[in-house]
């Protein structure tokens, strides 16, 4: 343990579709249809495959902050909602967890992780899903997307993250480090 160690929040997102993962710097990419569609093309010009918006860049939003001289529920619902709603991110009521706040050392960090439901109103400044630590991939993970019969909590999600923080599976490239805050 370090007598000075760099304390950071992590918000962790999320709602009833599952984990909020945020993204950025999107392509849009034409697809290549098959023989098969470019003939039903000639015909119908909708059963061509249409352009795709595809991102490269998923991220966690992580804070600076002194627990000396502030609180961490007042920076959380101060100046860090204050910095993501100048960045385009709008929440319908969000509400902290106060049971889900957890804290990790990681080297010289002591990462203080903070579930807060929250209903993102900008569904494009967001995906619903993890990275995998193994591959380094977005595994989507969306409610929305699945039936009814197979939804599951989104406490699966929000742990698997947690678990990936703990064992320093998530390094500074999926981290967007701010430091907003007066120390």
């Amino acid at each position: 343990m370090n007598d000075d160690p760099q304390h950071i929040i992590i918000p962790i997102f999320y709602n009833h579709r599952g984990t909020i993962i945020f993204r950025d710097r999107p392509v849009k990419v034409k697809p290549k249809p098959t023989k098969m569609q470019s003939l039903l093309g000639l015909i119908n010009p909708k059963a061509l495959p249409q352009e795709q918006k595809v991102y490269r860049d998923y991220f966690y939003y992580a804070f600076e902050f002194n627990p000396r001289k502030q609180k961490l529920m007042n920076v959380l619902m101060g100046s860090i909602f204050d910095y993501l709603h100048s960045r385009g991110v709008t929440f319908n009521y969000p509400g902290v967890d106060q049971d889900s706040v957890a804290e990790y050392w990681v080297g010289r960090r002591r990462y203080h992780v903070v579930a807060v439901m929250a209903d993102v109103r900008n569904k494009f400044l967001c995906a619903y899903g993890y990275l995998d630590p193994e591959t380094q991939a977005f595994i989507e993970d969306d409610n929305e997307t699945r039936s009814h019969a197979k939804t599951k909590a989104p406490s699966f999600s929000i742990a698997k993250v947690k678990e990936m923080i703990r064992q320093d599976q998530i390094d500074d490239t999926h981290l967007r480090l701010k430091s907003l805050l007066p120390t």
